[in-house]
């Protein structure tokens, strides 16, 4: 799916988001921050995959001065399932 997602950035990237693309092998084209990843052992890939993204929200938080182990939209115990907004007692039928 790397076309797909990669037509999606162009997308984004058109109107007017800033985009950072992480991975392997990415465009040396790219117009936008490129993150370049190394091989690694299959293994290993669940690091690769979430460890880049999480160091770059960390930085852009600090730079924007917010905290980023501050929960804004929910409360730091999860204590159901039901999404961000929802009111106590609404239902998806009751909408």
């Amino acid at each position: 799916m790397r076309g797909q997602d990669l037509a999606v950035v162009r997308d984004l990237w058109k109107l007017g988001a800033s985009v950072m693309l992480i991975g392997r092998d990415l465009p040396k084209d790219a117009l936008y921050l490129v993150f370049h990843l190394p091989d690694v052992p299959p293994n290993w890939q669940f690091l690769i995959d979430i460890v880049p993204a999480q160091l770059a929200a960390e930085r852009l938080a600090r730079l924007s001065g917010v905290d980023c182990d501050f929960f804004r939209f929910c409360s730091f115990n999860v204590e159901d399932e039901y999404g961000l907004l929802r009111e106590a007692g609404a239902s998806i039928d009751e909408k």
